[in-house]
């Protein structure tokens, strides 16, 4: 997505907002932009010489280091909470009963105990709308010979939409794209969680015969709720080998390789492969990775991308491995998808007939 006007001018608020916190006034960001108006790029990459300038200028190399840090704690506190109130719900063994998702996923939902507030709730009532509307052609996908798991179908893909929701919901942390973004302000409540694009049932066929998969991470914080998606996927899948790419330098709060030696992160490390993608922008940028995190790529089944950033820079690769899952922050995202500002997306960004 190229940069417009808009984009030119929140990247502008974001640096003065930094600048003013280090107490900096003599760099000409102005200047650096007004040079990037020239080259069609999408704000990512131009943000790369915005907070790079910055960094050089006062020696600080990781600005929101610290900021970071706060992120894990207070997003281990309240994923701590929402998995109490909204436990995983049990993934069931799969039987030779010819049942379909399109028939069961509604009835699976609604006999899953340790559930019972989420069921009752609005949230719930909308995951079960969302599940209505994306599964109307999915009853031939029940049992198939090369069905990659021991669990039954209905079960998964509630197990799925679950972890998802959660994943998505780690994604309201952002110090960029968010003007004033707090913790304490921010809504974490999963039943508030409006998606105007859910690709559930393509994401779990595809899931169905992936071997490796590469999960392409976004902000210090949300690896926290990453973390819940990547173990459910794990365990319904246990051959999956998921790789979990970060950034590849300090940008605004975007996750790097160091940021996970928090002692809170530790845990990640036992379901998947850390990997630094080597792109130093907040967006993976596919040509700027390095060479190893392309062949990554280049070879998954399966390629999971978080947040706004990455939507950026991947929506035009058109790729029927590639997911992208991403709370709308801007209107200028808001009206390029067509969508309310606040939704999530969970997009299947394959290619289509117009592409």
């Amino acid at each position: 997505m190229i940069a417009q006007n808009a984009c030119f001018a929140c990247l502008q608020n974001q640096a003065q907002k930094l600048c003013s916190r280090l107490c900096v006034s003599d760099i000409d960001i102005e200047s650096l932009l007004h040079k990037a108006r020239n080259t069609p790029l999408p704000p990512p990459k131009i943000a790369i010489d915005v907070y790079g300038s910055i960094a050089e200028r006062t020696g600080i190399e990781d600005p929101f280091f610290h900021i970071k840090q706060e992120s894990m704690q207070k997003a281990h506190n309240i994923a701590k909470a929402l998995l109490r109130t909204h436990p995983a719900p049990e993934l069931e063994m799969i039987e030779d009963t010819g049942d379909s998702i399109g028939d069961t996923m509604e009835d699976s939902i609604e006999e899953a105990p340790q559930a019972q507030d989420f069921r009752e709730s609005t949230g719930f009532q909308k995951m079960k709308l969302q599940y209505k509307q994306h599964f109307p052609q999915a009853r031939t996908q029940a049992k198939s010979p090369q069905f990659n798991s021991k669990f039954s179908p209905q079960s998964i893909a509630k197990r799925l939409s679950w972890a998802i929701y959660v994943a998505a919901l780690g994604n309201v942390i952002d110090y960029g794209a968010q003007d004033n973004f707090s913790f304490e302000q921010a809504d974490f409540a999963l039943e508030h969680l409006q998606f105007a694009k859910y690709d559930l049932q393509a994401f779990t066929q595809k899931l169905q015969n992936a071997k490796t998969m590469l999960y392409i991470a976004d902000n210090a914080g949300e690896n926290i709720f990453d973390e819940v998606l990547i173990s459910s996927l794990k365990t319904i899948y246990p051959h999956l080998h998921i790789t979990y790419a970060t950034r590849g330098a300090p940008i605004i709060n975007d996750l790097t390789l160091q940021d996970l030696s928090h002692p809170l992160a530790s845990n990640l490390k036992a379901h998947c492969t850390l990997l630094d993608s080597g792109v130093k922008s907040p967006g993976f940028i596919y040509e700027d990775a390095s060479g190893q995190t392309q062949d990554i790529y280049n070879q998954a089944d399966i390629i999971l991308s978080k947040g706004m950033g990455n939507f950026e820079c991947l929506h035009e690769r058109k790729d029927s491995r590639l997911f992208l899952l991403f709370k709308v922050k801007c209107d200028v995202v808001a009206t390029f998808c067509d969508v309310k500002k606040g939704m999530m997306m969970f997009i299947h960004n394959h290619p289509t007939q117009k592409d």
